[in-house]
């Protein structure tokens, strides 16, 4: 029997990875390029947001106790210098270290954490290559432009976004947690074509990079790690790409094997075709959403319905409320609508009580709503405890282009009623942010780490990519060193 009647590559993974591989700038449609640009400006402002967390701390502070080689620059961390592959860890723990990173709500993947710090870290590998570094000879001694930075990233966010419209909410559903799993072949798509791989060298590194995933939505309740997810993967992309231009060879089937295939291992889905449905000509990358509020991308929503009702009310008090029922499907209802109990920031992020709670009593959802001394708030409490959450079949039925619809219904104590049902999230590419609100929250998340003048230079570095003749000059601006 043939390697493809068993479920072999050519079924699924060479064509992908051949598209990866030889994919042109020029197929690139403008509204691509745009978002792919939006993207990465939120990513990196997320990223700066990184090191002012515990968690991004602990892991930076792990990777310089671990003294790599110093080849990449931590972002916002006064011009530290690590691994390729740590680097990816810290940035990619980084850009998901607040649950402000975009999030395809179809796909269940959050694009920029797993393709920036990828892209960043073959960006400073080849220009040190370029410099005349030869200690890695897989890297190409050429910079990185910026036609190339924007097709390596639309390149592994269309990958991405790709595998996980297939397979994100069934692994959800499963308990795995998508984004990473899915997200490592975008990583490793991304550093595959910034090293210039041929087709079945990147079917290798795609290979390879199926063996480091298996993250667990367990975390979701309050756990650190959760928020390293992004970095593990990021990590192992990384190292997959690279193992794999040094001639180590990956599962040739990865995606598509009926027996120990990423599919059908983690989503239990048998058929995975739809991976290369129109590739190329349609770009499933445009459903990503850059997200309006710093919690879990299901809560949206819920927060939107309620923030309407609050447009109509502006005089509503959380005393004159006496309860709010959301009904949802039974994936957002497992995802986020558990019971809350304070038990860290993370377990407010990912609740539908808390956020909604937390909205209605300061009227606005950002960092400050889920500092660690509001996480018992009584008022917040007292509001939880009257919003229920309701699994409802007939939004099942809606599908995964629905999966996020909620009607939420608000019921004062005097008796009104106020109904809203919302399918589609602010951010998302049926509602979207307005351009000067997406870099009003890049500015908001930058300037005060790398301060103003550098976040405008960076700013204007992405919005003009195509005119960097080396990527690696936005670099110094995202790691100053500290005088």
């Amino acid at each position: 029997m043939t390697a493809a009647a068993k479920g072999g590559w050519q079924r699924v993974t060479q064509p992908l990875a051949e598209w990866c591989a030889t994919a042109s700038v020029d197929d690139l449609p403008d509204e691509v390029v745009a978002t792919v640009k939006l993207v990465t400006l939120d990513g990196i402002g997320c990223a700066l947001f990184g090191p002012t967390t515990p968690w991004g701390r602990i892991v930076a502070d792990f990777v310089r106790t671990e003294a790599s080689r110093p080849e990449v620059r931590l972002w916002g961390a006064g011009g530290f210098r690590t691994s390729a592959a740590d680097a990816a860890l810290v940035h990619g723990t980084y850009i998901h270290a607040f649950e402000m990173d975009d999030v395809h709500p179809v796909a269940v993947i959050h694009l920029a954490s797993q393709v920036l710090p990828a892209a960043f870290a073959m960006v400073e590998l080849r220009a040190a290559a370029a410099r005349g570094d030869r200690s890695r000879p897989e890297v190409p001694p050429i910079p990185v432009d910026g036609h190339e930075l924007l097709q390596a990233l639309a390149v592994g966010m269309e990958v991405g976004s790709r595998i996980g419209m297939v397979t994100g909410a069934r692994q959800l559903a499963r308990g795995f947690h998508p984004s990473p799993n899915t997200g490592v072949f975008a990583t490793a798509a991304t550093a595959a074509r910034l090293l210039r791989l041929d087709p079945q060298t990147t079917a290798h590194a795609l290979g390879i990079a199926g063996s480091g995933g298996g993250a667990l939505m367990a975390a979701q309740y309050g756990a650190m790690v959760k928020r390293v997810h992004a970095g593990f993967s990021a990590r192992a992309g990384v190292v997959a790409a690279l193992l794999a231009a040094r001639g180590l060879t990956g599962t040739p089937n990865v995606l598509e094997s009926p027996y120990g295939g990423f599919a059908r291992a983690l989503a239990d889905v048998e058929d995975v075709s739809d991976v290369l449905a129109d590739l190329g000509s349609r770009w499933m990358l445009l459903g990503v959403q850059i997200k309006a509020y710093p919690c879990c991308g299901s809560n949206h929503t819920s927060i939107d319905a309620l923030r309407s009702i609050l447009a109509e009310r502006p005089d509503l008090r959380p005393e004159d409320v006496d309860h709010i029922e959301v009904r949802c499907t039974t994936a957002t209802w497992h995802h986020v609508g558990w019971p809350y109990q304070p038990n860290g920031i993370l377990a407010a992020q990912m609740n539908l009580a808390y956020t909604l709670a937390a909205l209605l009593v300061d009227r606005a959802l950002f960092v400050e709503q889920f500092a660690e001394d509001r996480l018992a708030d009584p008022r917040i409490l007292a509001l939880v405890s009257r919003i229920r959450v309701v699994p409802d079949p007939n939004l099942d039925r809606l599908g995964r282009e629905g999966r996020h619809t909620v009607e939420l219904t608000l019921v004062t104590q005097d008796g009104r009623c106020y109904r809203r049902r919302v399918t589609h999230a602010r951010g998302s590419r049926n509602n979207p942010l307005s351009y000067e609100e997406v870099m009003a929250k890049y500015e908001r998340l930058a300037a005060p780490v790398v301060g103003r003048e550098a976040a405008l230079a960076v700013r204007d570095g992405v919005l003009a990519c195509e005119e960097q003749a080396d990527v690696a000059a936005l670099i110094p601006y995202l790691a100053p060193k500290v005088p």
